[in-house]
């Protein structure tokens, strides 16, 4: 089974595909594909394996309904996914929506509409994009790294040329998949590495991470400072044009958790890859994502940090939209109060096109864990809809609801809100699925260190797909009552 286009993780899986139904905020949803696993690891770097702890919700694929074939003699499947069954009841105005996964550590609650898109998630230039199947396909062409204010914590403000640094094949740049069924950014190892030399971080070859040096006096400076890792890619298509989407290192200086790792350690998600690049769900906390099916066009745009209001403008997407509008504002206001300036004298005075070359060291270490910090949200995908034994998919589908943003866990941000009125947020309680309760489920043994042994698997291509997340304030279950294929029920893939 695979979860996304990159294989850098392997994921082998025993599943089984039912028809079941869903109950999407009151209307409920019959023909819906489930697929269960009943055991699943993933395969790290360092050969390990780990159980699986995640599933996935697909949220559409250009064509509305779906035929899956099954081993004889059983019979192909007729499934749908839920938003185009909203869509082919006239609940939507559309076969689309629009996603910002947000961050659960800086309190920005994630937004999925299932008809349009919330216009105050779309920050800056949009740009649209073909959609290549179920992928969402764009040309990286270049990463930097910048300070969007105040002084520097390197010795240069501006530093571009990180993508092809020591790999002059990638100087044209290549075809990137935005893939928020996998966690981490996935790119030649090269361009990781190239990244790596610019901060305090080590590299773990047993994970294919890199760990922050939080002792480094450079590591408070950098993920605390209005510093940003930026991603270049080609506006529209168009090679005259592009579009940079800024991740500020805050979003990156995210947690392991067991068991990959015997105690909380944070890390760096940059992961190099031989297969498919994708950016995961790391890079996708800073970035709105969204596609009208019917048109097969996706677009991509910056999205807001912790300090916004989060005053939703939901705009409908019409069956013939190729492109959305963006709210028109900056995204380096919606962090002020999230973040240290650097004061002047750290500021350089020249720029920089590429950085040093060096190397970093290797730990090996025999921990055990999986990654929580880019735990945030609902993505989308294409393909089989799968919910790979999750008891809850966290969501919202209403039309014009209001957010409540949680507040920041940061003492200094409770510093600064004694100080200044905060912003004007409205508010609702969130939406849940009535009447619904979870099947029962087996839970997997998390005590370990290999989980299972490769079995029978069955492998798939899932699209754009969506994580599930216990902090999230929008929700809504899936009914497992009648699976009809899998003779025992599936195990639970835990929260994180």
């Amino acid at each position: 089974m695979q979860l996304g286009y990159t294989n850098a993780v392997p994921i082998n899986a025993v599943t089984s595909r039912a028809l079941d139904s869903m109950d999407l905020g009151g209307t409920v949803m019959q023909s819906a594909d489930l697929t269960t696993v009943l055991e699943g690891y993933q395969t790290y770097p360092g050969g390990k394996n780990y159980p699986l702890e995640v599933g996935v919700l697909s949220l559409g694929c250009p064509d509305i309904n779906q035929t899956f074939t099954r081993d004889a003699p059983l019979p192909p499947i007729n499934a749908t996914f839920a938003n185009s069954y909203l869509y082919d009841k006239g609940q939507i105005p559309s076969y689309s929506y629009g996603i910002h996964i947000g961050s659960a550590s800086f309190g920005i609650s994630g937004s999925l509409k299932l008809r349009g898109y919330d216009q105050g998630r779309v920050f800056g230039d949009v740009s649209a994009q073909p959609v290549d199947s179920g992928k969402f396909p764009i040309e990286l062409i270049d990463i930097g790294i910048g300070v969007a204010k105040g002084g520097s914590p390197w010795k240069f403000s501006n530093m571009t040329g990180l993508l092809a640094q020591s790999n002059s094949s990638l100087t044209s740049g290549f075809t990137v998949a935005v893939d928020p069924a996998n966690p981490y950014i996935y790119l030649p190892q090269s361009s990781c590495d190239a990244i790596a030399a610019n901060l305090p971080i080590t590299y773990n070859s047993d994970l294919g991470l890199y760990f922050w040096d939080t002792t480094d006096s450079q590591y408070t400076k950098i993920v605390t400072s209005p510093s940003y890792l930026g991603f270049t890619f080609t506006k529209n298509g168009v090679n005259t044009e592009d579009i940079t989407i800024k991740v500020p290192f805050a979003l990156l200086n995210l947690t392991l958790e067991a068991p990959l790792v015997t105690s909380p350690t944070q890390y760096f998600p940059c992961m190099g890859t031989d297969s498919t690049p994708a950016l995961g769900r790391a890079f996708l906390q800073a970035a709105f994502v969204g596609v009208n099916w019917s048109k097969k066009s996706w677009f991509l745009a910056q999205a807001p940090g912790p300090d916004y209001s989060y005053i939703q403008n939901v705009v409908d997407i019409s069956d013939s939209d190729t492109t959305i509008t963006s709210s028109g504002n900056s995204w380096e206001p919606t962090w002020e109060n999230s973040w240290t300036v650097l004061a002047s004298p750290n500021s350089p005075t020249t720029n920089s096109t590429t950085s040093t070359t060096s190397t970093t060291t290797t730990t090996s270490t025999g921990s055990i864990g999986l990654s929580t910090g880019a735990k945030a949200g609902i993505g989308a995908g294409c393909g089989i809809a799968a919910l790979a034994a999750v008891a809850a998919a966290y969501w919202f589908i209403s039309h014009r609801q209001k957010y409540k943003r949680t507040p920041s866990q940061d003492s200094a941000a409770a510093d600064r809100s004694s100080q200044q009125p905060p912003p004007s947020i409205i508010t609702t309680a969130p939406v849940e699925a009535p009447d619904t309760k979870p099947s029962r489920f087996h839970e997997l043994d998390y005590g370990r260190a290999i989980a299972f042994p490769p079995t029978s698997t069955q492998t798939s291509e899932y699209g754009q797909s969506a994580q599930q997340t216990s902090q999230s304030e929008q929700s809504a279950q899936n009914m497992s009552e009648h699976s009809q294929a899998s003779r025992q029920g599936p195990y639970e893939l835990s929260t994180r």
